[in-house]
């Protein structure tokens, strides 16, 4: 079976999972697999009047958002995404919302009970728009596809709230229906890598495994008056009838944190090439940060994973699992501490200009990310390859500019060297981040690489 709208993937059977989506034809780097638009979905608190509540665009410039009159609190980039809306859940909703955001029950929500809450409302409003609870929807809608997706019931379950209350006893149980399918099947919905809303994408949850070294990973596009979609693309080649999984959850990770996160929210043991690697040791702490021992622990990860100890070459390895060939005296950076650490220090030594520490850190980093990450990934704010090297880039380029006027003996090899060096990392975020193309909001990363890259080439 064909999942909608792709032709590219079929599902097939799975020994654990319910079924898995592998390749029809071998798919090169970059391709887009599945492009699905949104069923439903609900902005973050602080993303309110920020954004359109409908199709997610970003004020400023020439969008200008518009308050709804009734409830003051749901904002429109125009009339058509107001209609369209209004028409979805929002009728049903509107005059009810001031008093249930305002109530006691609502208020001792958690802020990620509080995006449910609000997403299951509109869901609800949407799948039995008369509160008719016997209603079933069509074969082969996204509805269909949502009733048919697994439920997972996490410890101390309790249905959140929903706006306005269920007309009915039986609503109220489709409200809990629809709910159990939230926790193992929703979406974190970002615009260059930072979350904005949650998102039901009931085609996406049926057709994807989760890995955490995947060979696909998501985007999310947006286009005015219509809802944000998922787009799927294919991080590196996939041969015809390769599985195609994407991450769940960040594979950097812990392992304890992902395997607890994985069988809490989704109710599986994940045993992909990575887990089963991490699962055969328990990692020492590593050095303490400034020591002679971690330095020369950062030296051997550079080397192992980049081929060098002080710079990053043209390319990036290539291949998975990388970390197979690993020597045991490297497991160290497996410890919790290592990553959190290494990224503390070298966001701290940018901040206060000690550029050159700042670059040795952000090397170490890239080096961790190389074996961590699947080639080419691009996701989780600035920890991953594409987006740190482009932080990267920038602080090669404040190196660079501060180190101008200096007339000590090697100064001039000195920043001939920090500007070769932020076109390395430059070209190589440009690689990757292309790879995985446009996304989010009009400006963004693409934007500022070819910004950053027009100041290199006239300095």
């Amino acid at each position: 079976m064909s999942p909608n709208g792709s032709n590219k993937i079929r599902l097939a059977p799975h020994p654990t999972a319910r079924g898995k989506a592998v390749a029809t034809t071998s798919l090169s780097v970059g391709t887009l697999i599945l492009s699905v638009p949104a069923l439903s979905t609900a902005l973050q608190h602080h993303e309110k009047g920020r954004r359109c509540d409908a199709c997610h665009r970003a004020a400023g410039g020439s969008v200008k958002l518009l308050r709804c009159a009734g409830c003051a609190a749901y904002w429109y980039c125009g009339k058509l995404c107001q209609k369209k809306q209004w028409k979805a859940h929002h009728k049903k909703i509107c005059k009810s919302y001031r008093e249930f955001v305002s109530s006691l029950v609502y208020q001792n929500l958690s802020p990620e009970e509080r995006i449910d809450a609000v997403l299951l409302s509109h869901l609800l409003a949407e799948a039995y728009p008369d509160d008719d609870s016997s209603s079933r929807p069509e074969d082969d809608t996204p509805f269909s596809i949502l009733f048919d997706l697994q439920k997972h019931t996490p410890p101390e379950f309790h249905t959140p709230p929903v706006c306005p209350p269920p007309a009915n006893p039986a609503l109220a149980d489709q409200a809990t229906d629809l709910y159990l399918r939230f926790g193992n099947n929703n979406f974190i919905v970002h615009s260059h890598l930072n979350s904005y809303a949650h998102g039901i994408f009931p085609l996406a949850s049926r057709t994807f495994n989760h890995s955490c070294i995947p060979n696909a990973a998501v985007k999310y596009t947006i286009r005015p008056s219509e809802p944000v979609s998922m787009q799927v693309i294919a991080l590196y080649a996939i041969q015809e009838g390769e599985e195609i999984t994407i991450p769940y959850l960040d594979p950097a990770l812990p392992y304890a944190t992902r395997r607890e996160a994985l069988q809490a929210n989704y109710g599986f043991v994940c045993i992909c090439p990575l887990c089963t690697f991490n699962e055969t040791f328990h990692p020492e702490s590593p050095p303490a940060r400034g020591s002679s021992e971690c330095e020369k622990l950062d030296i051997a990860l550079r080397q192992f994973a980049l081929g060098s100890e002080y710079e990053v070459k043209v390319r990036l390895p290539t291949y998975t699992e990388h970390f197979k060939s690993m020597p045991p005296d490297l497991y160290p950076i497996w410890h919790d501490s290592f990553l959190p650490t290494l990224s503390e220090r070298f966001s701290r030594a940018a901040h206060d200009h000690q550029f050159h520490e700042a670059l040795s850190f952000g090397l170490t980093q890239l080096a961790l990310y190389a074996v961590v990450y699947p080639p080419n990934y691009p996701q989780t704010d600035l920890s991953a390859e594409g987006m740190h090297l482009l932080e990267m880039a920038k602080t090669a380029w404040d190196a660079w500019i501060v180190a101008e006027g200096d007339n000590a003996a090697g100064a001039e090899q000195l920043r001939a060297k920090l500007r070769r060096d932020a076109f390395s990392y430059l070209t190589l975020a440009s690689q990757i981040l292309g790879i995985y193309g446009h996304e989010g909001d009009d400006d963004g990363p693409l934007q500022e690489i070819q910004v950053l890259e027009h100041f290199l080439r006239v300095g």
